[in-house]
This record gives C-alpha cells, structure tokens and sequence, in this order.
C-alpha cells in the first residue's frame, strides 16, 4: 500500500492503524504522519512505539467525527479502512471542503467492486455513480485472506483515488437522485420516479415525462452517471424548487 502513495513532501494520514505495521513503512516517507486510532490500548502501544519517531503524531479520536484539513495543510490518506466503517469514511472525505490529495485504501473487494463498476457491470448502482463524479478511481491490487494474520473471513482490494472538485450543482442534485431511484433499480425510470416522489405533484404533473419518452422507459440501473445528470438538468428547467431541494439532499447525503 506504501509504495502505490506518491512521494513528495506532504502529510500522510493513517486511520485505523493498529499494531502499527504499515505506519513503520509511511514514517520513513514522510515527518508529519497521523495515525489516527479510537481504541485507548491500541493508542497507547502505537505512542510507545513510535515515542522515539520524529514526527508522528497518535490521535486517540474515532475518524467518523473528527475533522481533518482545518489547517489546510495538505495531505495524503492511506488506510486499510475499518471494513465496518469504510464506505461512510470513503464518502466523508471525498465531499470534505478540504479532502485528501491522494488516498490509498483497502476495501472489502466486494465494495471495491461497487466502487469500480461501470453501468454494464452487475455491482454498479448508487456507489459507483457518487464515485464516478467525486473521484478517479483504480484497482492496484487484490489480496487474498491469506495475505494477513489473522487471517480475515473476506478477501480485499486495494485502490488508489483522486478526488475531484465538484462545482455543478446538477451533480449534487445527481447524487440524491441516484440514491433515491436505485432503490427502484429494475423499474423504468418514469415508474421509479413515480414511486419514489409520489407526494412531488409538481413534478408528476406530467411535464416532465412529455418529452425523450425514451428516456424515461428505461431501467434505471441502464442509466449512466451522464444520464442523471441529464436528469438533474431538466428537474432544473422544468422543476426549480424540486431541483433546489435534490441539490441540497445531494450535498447532505455524504456526511457522516
């Protein structure tokens, strides 16, 4: 995972570190590492062995509440995410104002398969979507229980991610859509929509299905992230405050 981490100098971030295994190999690659690690035992261990490591820092705190960059100092996340946690952590950093430059991450392989997917794929839906607009995204590597001791039940992934700023609001408002429709993924979309804003009588008034008839009989899992896009722009057009209200869902969706 340390070697996948570009090398320039810069903070390394470290959540869920442990025994401290891969936190050796990142001290020797930077001199502002934080390991960041809720468990009081496994806090002090990592503050005993690294007491003599210039420039680690061990912060006792749970990374779903703590706030990262407040000092605008830019940084590097490279973690083997706790698996119970990593999809909420995933989506906190990248919708931070101020998220990583670069992260290296363990998955679960079947989240990184979600995470991966594209729209012909069997495993995309809503992950991928946010994925596809919040971030570049690679697969390195894949790891086989074997490869850990103890060894776990599940086998893993490791991707390396660029986040992406987000300036169109048409993607915020994309985001709640994809969420809401997905769970209606094998309906057509105007069913879907239908269904899952039964109470929006303005947006069910008919005007927005008149036109691109086609495009609204489709599966909503055949629909790309380019497609709820187009979605999100024409609630813009012909539904404004159904619009301003999927764009501000879109942006409370992420936080944890």
């Amino acid at each position: 995972m340390a070697r996948e981490a570009p090398v320039f100098p810069c903070r390394i971030l470290e959540i869920g570190p442990g025994k401290g295994i891969l936190s050796g190999v990142l001290a020797t690659m930077t001199e502002d590492l934080w390991l960041v690690e809720r468990d009081r035992q496994l806090a002090e261990t990592l503050r005993k062995t690294f007491s003599e490591t210039p420039g680690v820092r061990i912060l006792e705190e749970d990374a779903m509440e703590f706030s990262f960059g407040n000092d605008r100092s830019p940084y590097i996340l490279v973690s083997n995410l706790p698996y119970n946690i990593s999809v909420p952590l995933y989506l906190k950093f990248l919708a931070s104002d101020f998220p990583p430059v670069f992260m290296v991450l363990m998955f679960q392989r079947e989240v990184a398969k979600r995470l991966l997917a594209r729209t012909t794929d069997p495993d995309y839906g809503h992950l991928s979507v946010v994925t596809s607009y919040l971030a570049q995204i690679r697969k390195r590597i894949d790891l086989a229980p074997g490869a850990f001791y103890p060894a776990p039940k599940v086998h893993s992934s490791v991707v390396t991610v660029l986040p992406l700023s987000v300036q169109d609001e048409c993607t915020w408002a994309a985001i709640s859509l994809s969420r809401k429709l997905f769970c209606y993924r094998r309906k057509s979309l105007g069913r879907a929509l239908r269904t899952a804003f039964s109470g929006e009588e303005s947006l069910l008034d008919g005007t927005f299905f008149k036109t691109e008839t086609d495009f609204f009989s489709r599966k909503v899992d055949s629909l790309s992230p380019e497609d709820f896009r187009k979605l999100a722009a024409s609630a813009r057009n012909h539904h404004l405050p159904f619009f301003d209200r999927m764009t501000q869902q879109g942006k409370e969706l992420l936080k944890p």
